[in-house]
């Protein structure tokens, strides 16, 4: 059964972690589940986090009590005890495999060398997965994924976001987990506000830098929304596009199994003026640039050693 952390005394980490029976299908790893109140949920298996300590702070004469997560020794995350719904323990799910610490893994377009080569390589983008909190209506259907920085071949910070559907067939255990990329919401609240020089380009002559096209209803909006888009190859319009990685049960055991998507799609990273992105709007300001070979993976990129 689960407990409601407003009815616990924090006298010890024992005493908040409560064993449950899970009505899914199990995988034979424990985690503990915390659901917070903006909705999510974080999980943090046995594998990765064997440990919990609580402590507290005072600032300003206001007590916090905090949850410290401790992996290889270390605090990974600290979560106010405010902010916790509700803590269990119990066997995890294929649904709760997809949260936590992942690399999206992809090949973007680089810069020419001084031969004039477009040198690409693969880069490992770590992203934080957390799953909606139960009971609601994307429980069980997504994944949401964070990227702190996006791979970007001038350095630059900026933040992503994106949603996986999952899908489960108990009968044939056998899934997919989708990457959404979305037309209709931003990847991130940050505007891009570096100069059209830190586009993607193919030479010092050649940008991908578009401005604000001749067709846009009103002209510059002043702002630069971006966006995560895949090229339509029939049409050469950049548009919302749903990505599909196939998975096993025996492949989730699989800790090195890659979840590659289509290879017939590249990722496109966009600056639009508008939000909904429209292409026959003329939205388009720029391509930051694009990532071909998207697949997800549990640990970073090892180039195979060549025999």
């Amino acid at each position: 059964m689960n407990y409601s952390i407003k009815r616990l005394a924090f006298t010890t980490i024992a005493s908040i972690l409560v064993a449950i029976v899970s009505s899914a299908t199990g995988t034979g790893i424990y985690r503990t589940a915390i659901t917070l109140s903006n909705g999510t949920q974080e999980i943090f298996p046995d594998s990765v986090v064997k440990q919990f300590t609580y402590t507290h702070i005072t600032n300003d004469g206001k007590t916090s009590h905090l949850l410290n997560v401790i992996k290889n020794g270390e605090v990974v995350r600290t979560i106010d005890t405010d902010s916790i719904v509700e803590l269990n323990y119990g066997e995890m799910t294929y649904y709760e495999q997809f949260a936590g610490d992942w690399y999206l893994v992809a090949s973007p377009y680089g810069e020419p060398n001084d031969q004039g080569i477009m040198v690409m390589q693969v880069v490992s983008m770590p992203y934080h997965a957390v799953l909606p909190a139960p009971g609601t209506a994307d429980y069980g259907k997504y994944i949401y994924c964070h990227i702190d920085s996006v791979a970007h071949r001038k350095g630059l910070k900026y933040d992503a976001n994106f949603r996986l559907r999952y899908s489960y067939d108990e009968a044939t255990q056998a899934g997919s987990i989708t990457m959404i990329v979305d037309d209709q919401h931003p990847i991130t609240a940050m505007e891009y506000f570096d100069a059209p020089s830190t586009y993607a380009y193919w030479d010092d002559q050649s940008t991908w830098y578009n401005g604000v096209q001749s067709g846009h209803d009103g002209g510059d909006s002043g702002h630069r929304y971006m966006y995560f888009l895949c090229q339509n190859w029939d049409t050469w319009v950049l548009e919302a596009e749903e990505l599909p990685a196939q998975w096993t049960a025996a492949d989730q055991s699989n800790l090195d199994f890659v979840y590659r998507f289509p290879g017939s799609k590249e990722i496109h990273w966009v600056v639009a003026l508008d939000i909904p992105y429209v292409h026959t709007e003329k939205d388009l300001v720029g391509e930051i640039d694009m990532f071909s070979s998207p697949r997800l993976q549990r640990t970073p990129y090892v180039k195979p050693v060549e025999e």
